[in-house]
This record gives structure tokens, C-alpha cells and sequence, in this order.
């Protein structure tokens, strides 16, 4: 009985040091994990996105002014601009300002509390476009039920239009937005 207990124990304990160096992640491997649903990722620190809202009289004209707030004080958070005729289901290069057309153009602003990050896609305009980056928003249903994604976000300011320094952003948001007036 205590060569068969001894022997289970050197079996227990060789097991978990499989369990341990199979399940260790090489340095060199790239990070595959999907960004968490809900977060505004800013300069690689993730924060939950704690209420979301849009305004009610410009999404009844068609016209998205959203904000993702980060802090329960809202005073941190994301201001989102689009338009349901030209990016609604779209992906929008944040590189490059728009083609001129009617309507509104993409914006996206990042305060915390001060206003750190300005852009504005509006062609004509001094406001910076991103150095890398996407933008994609989808009204998935009736109401105010949407779909955003801001990927792989670097900008980087300039006087006037933001603190002036390089910074990185994502956005992963699913789900409803507070209607009201923003």
C-alpha cells in the first residue's frame, strides 16, 4: 500500500510539471487573445466602458454622436462621430481625411479629463487623422443597439488638437446606447 501511495504521488507530481511547462507561452509567440468586449484600450492599459449613450435627435436624423464613458464620474471616455450614410457598416481608414461629401464625417476624441486626443476626418480641415487605425460601427438593431470597433489606433497630436504627444487606441464595444442629448 505505500509503494502504490508513493507511486501515485510521483504520478500526481509529474503530471502537474507536464500540465505546468505545456501551458507555459513562449516570449516570442504572439498575443492571439481577443480584446474584451466593452473596453477602450488607451496607451495599452484596457478600461471597462461603464455607460455608453448617443444622442436621441441626431441618431433620429442620422447622424451618430456617441460617447463611451470610463469613469463613473464621466468625466473619462471616447466621443465617437459618423454618419449612418457613410459608415454605417463600413470600415473607415482613420489614416486619411474624407472624400468631401454631405454630411457628417468621422471624428474621434479621447479626454482624461482633458481633451487628449482630436481628430476629425473633414477634409480641409488643420485637425490630425491617425497614424494607423480603423473604425467600424454598425447599428446591429432597432433602437440604439450598435457594434464598434476602433482597431489599432496611433495618433499622434498636435498644438491645439489634443496634448500633442503619440498615443494608442481600441475600441471594442457591443450592445445598447443610452438615449439622450449629448
Amino acid at each position: 500500500m505505500k509503494k502504490l501511495s508513493t507511486l501515485l504521488c510521483a504520478a500526481i507530481t509529474m503530471a502537474c510539471i507536464s500540465l505546468v511547462f505545456t501551458s507555459c507561452k513562449d516570449d516570442d509567440e504572439p498575443e492571439t487573445r481577443k480584446p474584451e468586449i466593452n473596453t477602450v484600450t488607451f496607451d495599452g492599459v484596457s478600461h471597462l466602458i461603464l455607460s455608453a449613450g448617443i444622442d436621441k435627435d441626431e441618431l433620429d436624423d442620422g447622424n451618430y454622436q456617441i460617447v463611451l464613458y470610463i469613469s463613473e464620474e464621466k468625466t473619462k471616455g471616447v466621443r465617437l462621430d459618423a454618419s449612418a450614410l457613410h459608415h454605417d457598416g463600413k470600415t473607415t481608414d482613420l489614416t486619411q481625411k474624407e472624400p468631401k461629401h454631405d454630411g457628417w464625417y468621422w471624428s474621434v476624441e479621447f479626454y482624461y479629463p482633458e481633451k487628449i486626443i482630436d481628430t476629425y476626418g473633414k477634409p480641409g480641415t488643420p485637425y490630425p487623422v491617425f497614424q494607423t487605425g480603423t473604425f467600424y460601427i454598425k447599428r446591429t438593431g432597432f433602437g440604439a443597439e450598435f457594434e464598434i470597433r476602433l482597431k489599432d489606433g496611433k495618433v499622434k497630436g498636435k498644438e491645439g488638437f489634443g496634448d500633442g504627444k503619440e498615443h494608442t487606441i481600441s475600441i471594442n464595444f457591443k450592445g445598447m446606447l443610452d438615449l439622450d442629448d449629448y
